[in-house]
């Protein structure tokens, strides 16, 4: 359990607030610095009412929810469930009761951040856009890419920030084409970076593996935005930035292994990953055995 202390990202973050000081309890948070971040809850037996946040938030329920309902202007209440997907747009109100222990993920963001997304994906201008408020709806894309991308995340490794930053970009961009009051198509990039910035960008990469890379620091060197970045990235590399980087540290990692006699603790933090555990859960899922017995083998 995560201790219940406010850091200064929540400082102005309405529903975490909210439920920081209800019967909630936190499991797991992680804030980037433009204050855009996500948390684990759990509740039961209570209620919570959010009054105009400035702020949007994505809820999705991991666990139970069929006793939680919202309150609201229907003749037959709505429950929730594992899998389904609640979406309350900046200066919303709302009100939900519950009665039963459920599991939840949020995911908070600001108006700025979805308008920026907006007009860098669709290539239009973003002010007039707005996030519809949804109750208790099923996403199945959304559904997977939860359990099988972000949730997986060590939430407190820098190496897996870069994956929590282009994973948000595609939430981000999910909901503006499937649950805004505007739809768009995405424009259909083709071709990748030109070859002296994928040379740049590259370069960029082998020169801080053992520090923490972000999708925004990339994108700043090759001039393009976060969204047509990540697109071309893939193109020009064959994977999304976040996996290209975990690649290139097992295979460091790998080469520190064989020529080296430093510890594991060692080569994990030189290799960009904040703890031996950590090294090694993605140094087997890259070579299929553990960094230890990679290292016996090289003998």
């Amino acid at each position: 359990m995560i201790e219940k202390s406010v850091c200064k990202e929540t400082e102005n973050n309405a529903i975490f607030n909210t439920l920081q000081n209800n019967t909630a309890t936190l499991h797991n948070q992680l804030w980037l610095p433009n204050g855009s971040g996500a948390a684990i809850w759990s509740n039961e037996n209570g209620q919570a009412n959010y009054c105009k946040p400035d702020h949007h938030t994505l809820s999705f329920y991991l666990d139970g929810g069929e006793k939680t309902h919202r309150l609201c202007n229907r003749a037959k209440p709505l429950y929730g469930a594992p899998n389904k997907l609640c979406l309350m747009p900046a200066e919303h109100q709302s009100q939900w009761r519950f009665s039963s222990r459920f599991k939840f993920l949020h995911l908070y963001f600001g108006h700025n951040h979805l308008q920026s997304t907006f007009e860098k994906a669709f290539d239009k201008e973003g002010r007039n856009i707005e996030l519809m408020d949804q109750t208790f709806v099923d996403d199945s894309y959304l559904s997977n890419i939860f359990h099988h991308t972000l949730l997986p995340l060590n939430w407190h490794d820098r190496s897996d920030t870069l994956a929590f930053t282009h994973i948000q970009q595609i939430v981000y961009v999910h909901l503006l084409k499937n649950h805004c009051n505007v739809q768009f198509n995405t424009p259909n990039i083709t071709g990748g970076l030109s070859p002296i910035v994928a040379k740049r960008i590259n370069e960029y990469i082998h020169d801080h593996l053992a520090s923490k890379i972000t999708i925004e620091q990339l994108a700043n060197i090759a001039e393009l935005s976060e969204f047509h970045f990540s697109r071309m990235f893939h193109q020009s590399f064959g994977s999304p930035p976040h996996q290209y980087v975990l690649k290139l540290r097992t295979q460091l990692a790998a080469m520190l292994l064989k020529t080296t006699q430093h510890p594991l603790a060692d080569i994990a933090i030189q290799c960009g990953f904040s703890s031996q555990p950590h090294f090694t859960l993605h140094f087997k899922t890259f070579f299929s055995i553990t960094p230890a017995k990679y290292r016996q083998l090289q003998r």
